[in-house]
């Protein structure tokens, strides 16, 4: 207690400031380092977002390779602003909807990777959403995989045959254009494969999201 005390508090302050700095520095570095990439960088694509989405944001994740780029870069401070559905893949679009629906002055944005979106009932949570006056924004980190699959693959038999053939069943995804999925609801989407173009087109589907699209 005392001046000791209040000294020791002090020191830990500006040691916990000090190394809060550092990480954000190192965070922000990272992702100005890859603003140019292609594909676009998760961390370049998380620094876009912390920029155009407002502070009030609530994020729902459901990803499994991108989750690390996520919870590093993209930034939020208030309560119930961050939420991840458990027990496995497939939930993300209706726990956007129904958070959502708990807070409808509040923008949601469903971070989503390619793989668990398709494990979502996609035409059901769209119809949803444009039934029910219930907008949202879907940010789909795009790597064209199942990367967690490939990841385990390599894990559990890294001298296993796809390790030394390359080939991995069950990996690849082709997909859709997943920007024109929203067409048959009313709603709007970008496809974006220039960095450059991220935080435009992040705008424009704010905007619409806060039209009511």
């Amino acid at each position: 207690g005392g001046v000791a005390g209040d000294r020791r508090v002090k020191d830990r302050r500006a040691h916990l400031e000090a190394e809060h700095q550092r990480l954000e520095g190192a965070a922000q570095a990272t992702a100005t380092a890859a603003q140019h990439q292609r594909p676009v960088a998760p961390a370049w694509l998380c620094a876009a977002i912390n920029e155009v989405m407002p502070g009030n944001t609530v994020y729902v994740e459901e990803t499994i390779t991108h989750r690390p780029a996520i919870l590093r870069h993209v930034k939020w401070s208030q309560p119930q602003s961050y939420f991840h559905p458990t027990g496995g893949l497939g939930q993300g679009l209706g726990l956007a909807l129904g958070v959502k629906l708990a807070m409808p002055q509040r923008p949601v944005v469903a971070l989503m990777g390619d793989g668990s979106f398709l494990y979502n009932p996609i035409v059901q949570a769209l119809g949803a959403s444009a039934e029910n006056h219930l907008p949202v924004l879907i940010i789909v980190f795009n790597n064209s995989s199942y990367a967690a699959m490939k990841r385990s693959h390599l894990e559990f038999y890294p001298q296993g045959a796809a390790a030394t053939t390359g080939v991995f069943y069950g990996v690849d995804i082709t997909g859709p254009n997943y920007a024109q999925l929203v067409e048959p609801f009313g709603g709007y989407g970008e496809r974006v494969e220039d960095p450059a173009k991220l935080k435009v087109a992040l705008r424009n589907a704010l905007e619409a999201v806060n039209s009511g699209r």
